[in-house]
């Protein structure tokens, strides 16, 4: 069994892969952004026992990404991301430096404290939570899948950096999901955009788009956090593990004819 460490496990897709790992017999760290989450998790997460150990980690916060240094931990999810939305050619660009700080920059920094035990020690395992959306081209919604761009391309490089460390790294690429997360994504363009003020083609368009993403969400986690677990528990675990099925098949046509 290993001790695992979630990032962003308060709901959606981290929270369903932390209480499957917890049946399965691992320990998991469950972290949250908030003190104010930490309660209500674990009182979510008792029935797990010492197994289920909930903390709070603002992956943002230099104090708190020094926590892991206190942990030992065998597998590290990055799962905590943030998001914003509206056309790229117009959002104020403080906004994109956000998504980037904490879906980039933050989450590199944590995964550095945490690799320089499992560089030590010459194993584990790192698993970023990434996007079919950072695969393919994403108008209106690049704010956040650019981001996502990025971290394919740092798991890759790092993949080929740790190889001789014993030390894995898998991506993991969701489809839409309906947790709640894309829906806030999609207002956020709210908060500064005047939709008044866009060409009529262009208002058509974002929200057909916006359609488009509620249309296929799914409504269950399970498919992915499946795959979430696979690459978990494998032994010589894939580069890369999607779901649905079929939202992965379609992002693959894409990107053969686009």
């Amino acid at each position: 069994m290993k001790n695992i460490l979630i990032t962003g496990a308060r709901s959606g897709i981290g929270l369903d892969v932390a209480k499957r790992l917890l049946e399965r017999g691992h320990t998991v760290f469950a972290t949250v952004h908030h003190q104010s989450s930490v309660v209500s998790l674990q009182s979510e997460l008792a029935v797990y026992g010492e197994r289920a150990i909930v903390e709070k980690l603002d992956i943002l916060d230099d104090e708190d990404r020094l926590k892991v240094q206190d942990w030992d931990i065998d597998i590290l999810i990055n799962n905590a991301a943030i998001g914003d939305s509206g056309p790229l050619s117009t959002i104020p660009a403080q906004r994109v430096k956000d998504v980037l700080e904490t879906n980039v920059v933050a989450t590199l920094q944590l995964t550095q404290q945490v690799l320089l035990k499992m560089r030590e020690r010459r194993r584990g395992r790192i698993i970023f939570i990434s996007s079919l959306a950072g695969l393919i081209p994403t108008p209106f919604i690049s704010p956040y899948a650019l981001t996502k761009h990025a971290i394919e391309n740092i798991a890759g490089s790092l993949r080929g950096e740790l190889k001789s460390f014993g030390i894995d790294v898998s991506l993991i690429n969701p489809g839409g999901y309906n947790t709640g997360f894309n829906e806030k994504n999609i207002q956020k363009k709210y908060e500064w955009l005047d939709i008044e003020q866009l060409d009529p083609l262009e208002q058509r368009r974002m929200k057909r788009e916006e359609s488009i993403i509620y249309t296929f969400e799914m409504k269950s986690t399970a498919s992915i956090a499946k795959q979430i677990v696979k690459a978990v528990e494998a032994r010589h675990p894939k580069r890369r593990y999607s779901a649905p099925f079929w939202q992965s098949w379609g992002v693959f046509f894409i990107r053969m004819f686009s």
